[in-house]
């Protein structure tokens, strides 16, 4: 969204006595200093309003086993789809916890698929990307109370950008227990689902950006840098 300034500029010219007057200068003074505070006021305006966003609703009192809605909206430009990767708040924690490590930020998963690698061994594990170009690796468990979902936007009549998703037996066989949660709402719309593969998202927790799973060779080229909400939720 592009934001045009336009300034009118007014002279105050007043003379008395063949000279200006120093009331007509400070008149001057006064509208430069208005023009210039309106310029700073209308700017930052404009950077709020082009700020591409994702809201997502409440998501209310939850029970253990029940099905629950993720709803929400967004001001992303051309979006085609919305992520939704759900973690336990712990297990989220030390993520963030990990990735911050050596002022790094970027991390994602990896499955690692030789046996033999005696430094690191077959599984899922936590890859820290750090400034210097080198990785660090953390083996971990994935969660049970574990999912990812995908669903397509949807323009309503207002044009306003909608989602809405179901958490539900198709999205997880074993419903969600009791627990804190943290999830991750993203633009998904170059994300490459890939079934059967486990949390394939790279995530910039200094950023706050996500970069999802992509047919780039370098995940975290920054074409694939996308926007991302977090929101928390307790089912009791």
């Amino acid at each position: 969204m592009e934001t045009e300034l336009i300034i009118i500029e007014f002279r105050f010219t007043e003379k008395h006595n063949g000279m200006l007057s120093h009331e007509t200068g400070g008149k001057s003074m006064f509208l430069k200093q208005f023009i210039i505070i309106a310029m700073v006021i209308i700017g930052m305006t404009g950077f709020a309003c082009a700020e591409a966003n994702i809201s997502v609703d409440p998501i209310g009192s939850l029970a253990a086993g029940e099905k629950f809605n993720i709803s929400g909206t967004t001001t992303i430009d051309k979006v085609k789809k919305i992520g939704i990767e759900i973690f336990p708040k712990e297990f989220w924690d030390n993520l963030v916890a990990y990735a911050k490590e050596d002022n790094a930020g970027k991390v994602r998963f990896k499955e690692l698929a030789s046996s033999g690698d005696s430094a690191n061994q077959t599984g899922i594990n936590m890859v820290r990307f750090n400034p210097d170009g080198t990785q660090a690796y953390q083996t971990v468990d994935i969660p049970d109370d574990y999912a990812l979902v995908i669903v397509p936007v949807k323009k309503d009549p207002s044009g306003k950008v909608t989602f809405n998703v179901e958490i539900n037996e198709k999205v997880k066989k074993v419903p969600f227990q009791k627990g804190k949660y943290h999830m991750n709402v993203y633009d998904a719309s170059m994300e490459i689902e890939r079934p059967g593969t486990v949390m394939p998202n790279g995530w910039d927790v200094i950023k706050k950006k996500a970069y999802p799973s992509t047919t780039l060779s370098n995940i975290w080229d920054p074409k694939n840098e996308k926007e991302l909400e977090y929101v928390e939720f307790t089912i009791r």
